[in-house]
């Protein structure tokens, strides 16, 4: 082909960008957001109607093949089941005979137990199995089948359940070993032989209603705690849980009763070992059904994951599937699969609980097995959540600390706000940014020594200084990487220092008003470092926790007083501190009545959507270059990267010392919501405030109300300026609405995944869209208001 040229793609690693990463905030934000989406789930509606409709069908199966619980039929099959066994055993090890009478009583001659010859002492034939603890399937039993063999006595409980100890009698003797090795032989082997032939009943009981039996592990495990201490009060109904446990092991308690309350002989139901084996039959049968439910909703997510998986990485042969992501493909450890489960068992669980209410039935017509996958599932639902909210705590207090942060960005962002847009109003020197952290410092040095609290007055202050201390060395630290401006070096000043500073400066210019504003709006206290929890996971430290509160925590009247003081009279008038703050909580308030929304200085929320933090940002910059890297013509990797990370940050960004008038560093009083998509085109302005959201949107939009109304209009009477901010904002709002027709009529067409970001796209845009024309409407009624009092001047 003629005129060809090799074009060649690299995207350099977030990595090699020279910034710290511990102070690298948009980055931080960045794969903190992608890490809440991996722990979100990400199902759509086709996976929700699967989900529901498994559920139904399953349903529907236990309803009409499972059939209700029967312990009579359970108990039944698990009868035949152990005679069988019996049989088999006695057979094996010599027995001529089929029966299970015969089976029974070669067992019982060959593999004699000490304990047998206590009988009597324990309840006689029909309870000493229950009493006699040797004769318990249990770790218990087992212990005290030796214990027999070594002190020559046995074990187990009287009538009343109280423990009871009974010397072995002369003729049981014969049956305990004499010597270590024969007392362990005999304690364990024969002991277990011997309750193989018990299970189906004693020789003199078996073949007579069901026979005697062995408790099962449940109920000898039951009957073992109620001759504790603790237990042996307990009451079960109106009877004692020693009679309880004996009436349930005798079938008694579940058998049905005559007019006179006899109990009708033939609906006896004993719950040995054979009736709790026959409810794992049981239970065994219900689990048919939430088993099916489980493949059906598994299957479904593996086989439609593996298929859009083959269609994004357009394989076409069987080596292609080498590019398959196959974690998103396995139907396990997700959290989509997991809501799947919980919205299937759930709808599984409403209707078979639905059908045995309407049918009173009730408890036996319950699926039991199905409850207990249902609260399962809601374990593994609410995991996910738990995993995702503590991300999500992270990444507040990253995003308070970004909230009083003052970062670089690329300086073409604001070259394209047009040339009536004099950046310089809304922006600060390397110098003055250096001021507003200082003010910061001293103002909450102040709150400090200010604090007198009833009580702990001491403790409190001396965990707020930790924090100033903190929050000092961050800031220091941070300097340089926040401005991109290599060996940049925060100075910090005392009182004095700071005044002598501020007046080098011309504190009368703009800047200064806009440094009082951010400063009077910085709350400190909020926390700055991770720390483990008790499960190993990284959690917002809980250092500083008992100053977040009205009592310990910082008092804005306090801070407010203390800035009004600060400076001479010649700088700004008596109470114009307090003048800001009523003007920005008149803003705030009249925001939050209209939106519906709850929102205070510091309740910052998402800023952008991420990449995953095990790759390290890796896909950050190609998620920044898509929304916004028309913006950034002539930069590339990291320079390009760091651009469109800073400019999709919002809050108070910056633009560079370089190239700019006045060296202008940082943008405050809200002027960073002008930036939103300018020169981007209308895909770059609903991608960036679609990713901002709505509350931080609030939030800005309410301090650069405040600039407007307070410092350009009532201070300076800058008409000119005050309009050219107001059009710049409508012109944003104008992108954004188109920008949210484009994505609608992308999401018209997309599907799957794809269409799900997109409405969460729209979804995002349309709020910060609404929450951008209630503040416009404030802000014209203002400067109308202004401008008519002006000219009657």
């Amino acid at each position: 082909m003629i005129g060809t040229t090799d074009l060649q793609i690299e995207i350099m690693s977030y990595d090699n960008f020279e910034k710290s990463v511990a102070y690298d905030l948009d980055r931080i934000l960045f794969d903190l957001n992608n890490k809440i989406e991996f722990l979100s789930s990400q199902a759509d509606k086709l996976d929700y109607l699967i989900a529901i409709g498994s559920g139904v069908l399953c349903s529907l199966l236990d309803i009409l093949w499972v059939g209700d619980f029967s312990f009579e039929r359970g108990r039944g099959i698990a009868s035949d089941e152990i005679d069988s066994l019996v049989t088999k055993t006695a057979k094996l090890l010599g027995c001529k005979d089929d029966d299970v009478k015969s089976a029974v009583e070669f067992l019982e001659k060959k593999f004699p137990i000490p304990s047998d010859g206590n009988t009597p002492g324990f309840g006689g034939g029909l309870q000493h199995h229950l009493r006699d603890f040797a004769h318990h399937p249990t770790i218990v039993g087992l212990i005290f089948s030796l214990l027999t063999q070594f002190t020559y006595r046995s074990y187990g409980t009287d009538v009343n359940g109280v423990f009871k100890i009974a010397d072995v009698t002369e003729v049981s003797r014969q049956f305990i070993g004499e010597d270590v090795p024969s007392k362990i032989l005999f304690g364990t082997i024969t002991w277990f032989f011997h309750l193989v032939s018990d299970v189906a009943g004693s020789s003199s009981s078996v073949g007579k209603s069901g026979g005697t039996g062995i408790p099962g592990p449940l109920l000898a495990l039951a009957k073992e705690l109620s001759a504790l201490p603790f237990f042996k009060n307990i009451n079960v109904g109106n009877n004692s849980l020693s009679v309880f446990l004996s009436k349930l092991f005798n079938g008694t308690l579940l058998a049905k009763h005559d007019e006179s309350g006899t109990i009708i002989k033939d609906t006896v139901l004993k719950f040995d070992l054979r009736g709790e084996l026959g409810i794992g039959i049981e239970l065994g049968r219900q689990a048919i059904p939430v088993v099916a439910n489980e493949c059906i909703v598994r299957s479904f997510y593996f086989i439609r994951r593996l298929a859009m998986e083959i269609r994004e990485n357009d394989i076409r042969s069987v080596a292609g599937l080498k590019q398959i992501e196959w974690s998103k493909v396995k139907p396990l450890k997700n959290p989509t699969i997991s809501r799947m489960l919980t919205i299937s068992t759930g709808v599984f669980t409403t209707v078979d609980v639905s059908e045995a209410i309407i049918t009173q039935k009730y408890w036996v017509s319950i699926n039991y097995v199905g409850i207990g996958r249902f609260a399962v599932a809601i374990g593994e639902d609410v995991t996910w959540y738990l995993k995702a909210r503590n991300v999500q705590k992270i990444k507040q207090m990253y995003e308070d600390i970004k909230r009083f942060t003052y970062a670089q960005s690329d300086e073409n962002i604001y070259k394209r706000m047009g040339a009536d847009m004099n950046i310089d109003k809304l922006g600060l020197t390397v110098e003055q940014t250096e001021i507003l952290y200082n003010l910061e410092y001293h103002k909450t040095l102040n709150d400090i020594q200010s604090a007198k609290l009833l009580v702990n007055n001491e403790g409190v202050k001396r965990l707020k200084q930790d924090w100033l201390y903190e929050w000092k060395g961050y800031i220091s630290k941070g300097f340089s990487g926040f401005l991109q401006i290599e060996d940049a070096e925060l100075h910090w000043y005392t009182e004095q220092e700071l005044i002598r500073k501020v007046e080098k400066n011309e504190p009368q210019n703009t800047w200064f008003r806009l440094v009082l504003l951010e400063t009077m709006l910085f709350e400190p206290y909020y926390p700055l470092e991770l720390e483990k929890d008790k499960k190993g996971n990284d959690i917002p430290s809980k250092k500083f926790k008992d100053l977040q509160n009205i009592i310990n925590g910082y008092k804005k009247g306090i801070g407010d007083d203390y800035l009004d003081s600060f400076f001479s009279r010649s700088y700004y008038s008596k109470g114009y501190i307090k003048r800001l703050r009523k003007c920005y909580d008149k803003v705030l308030r009249e925001l939050n009545e209209v939106l519906k929304t709850v929102i205070t200085s510091l309740s910052i929320t998402a800023v952008i959507a991420i990449a995953a933090i095990a790759t390290a940002g890796a896909f950050a910059p190609t998620i920044a270059v898509a929304l916004v890297g028309s913006n950034f013509v002539g930069l590339s990797g990291a320079a390009l990267t760091s651009a469109c990370l800073a400019y999709l940050g919002g809050g108070a960004i910056a633009i560079g010392g370089a190239g700019m008038a006045g060296g202008t560093i940082a943008v405050v009083g809200g002027g960073a919501v002008l930036g939103f998509g300018v020169g981007a085109g209308i895909g770059g302005a609903v991608g960036a405030v679609g990713l901002l959201g709505k509350q931080n949107t609030i939030l800005q939009s309410a301090k650069l109300l405040v600039s407007v109304r307070e410092i350009f209009l009532n201070d300076e009477h800058d008409t000119v300026y005050s309009n050219s901010v107001y059009e710049q904002y409508v012109q944003n709002i104008m992108d954004i609405e188109k920008g949210v027709v484009e994505l609608k009529l992308q999401a018209d067409v997309a599907s799957g995944k794809e269409k799900k970001d997109l409405k969460n796209r729209i979804k995002k845009a349309e709020e910060s869209a609404e929450a951008m024309k209630i503040a416009r409407k404030s802000l014209s009624k203002f400067m109308s208001s202004f401008e008519v009092g002006l000219s009657q001047e």
